[in-house]
């Protein structure tokens, strides 16, 4: 009986942990709210081009004061392994946001590290696939793996 007991608390400390762990903190909705505010308050015009898909959205994000809050962001609307599709309003519009994950390791397949990939209004309510992001995100992979082998190749 007192077995039972410690095997039935101990994987209920478990199971909290892994959905506080998986929901809480490291949940997409907290960085995406995390990152997105982080953005608007360094207002780094570079950064912001690099994230938006369009020149309206970059021209959004810059006009936001460097104080504004996310004031919501929803669960996922959609995406792939690799990219995650969420809707977030900021100020007076809202923005459809494209996540990615990066997983190298077991660790970050349990418990996958969101990041920041394209962001727009949506003018005319268009918005890219997912493939197609996906075909963009894949070049971007290569392009930094080629840039750090050059690197090691100059460094020999």
């Amino acid at each position: 009986m007192r077995k039972t007991f410690i095997f039935i608390v101990v994987f209920v400390l478990m199971g909290g942990a892994y959905l506080y762990l998986r929901f809480g903190p490291l949940s997409p909705q907290h960085e995406l709210k995390k990152q997105l505010e982080h953005l608007i308050q360094e207002h780094n015009h570079a950064n912001i081009q690099a994230l938006s898909l369009d020149e309206p959205t970059t021209g959004y994000l810059l006009e936001l004061p460097t104080d504004t809050v996310v004031e919501s962001a929803t669960d996922f609307q959609g995406g792939s392994e690799q990219i995650g599709y969420l809707v977030s309003r900021v100020g007076a519009k809202p923005l459809h946001v494209y996540m990615t994950v990066t997983t190298k390791s077991l660790y970050h397949k349990l418990f996958p590290k969101w990041t920041l990939f394209k962001i727009t209004i949506a003018p005319n309510g268009t918005l890219p696939s997912i493939l197609d992001l996906q075909k963009i995100a894949d070049s971007e992979r290569n392009q930094v793996g080629m840039e750090e082998l050059q690197a090691e190749k100059a460094t020999v």
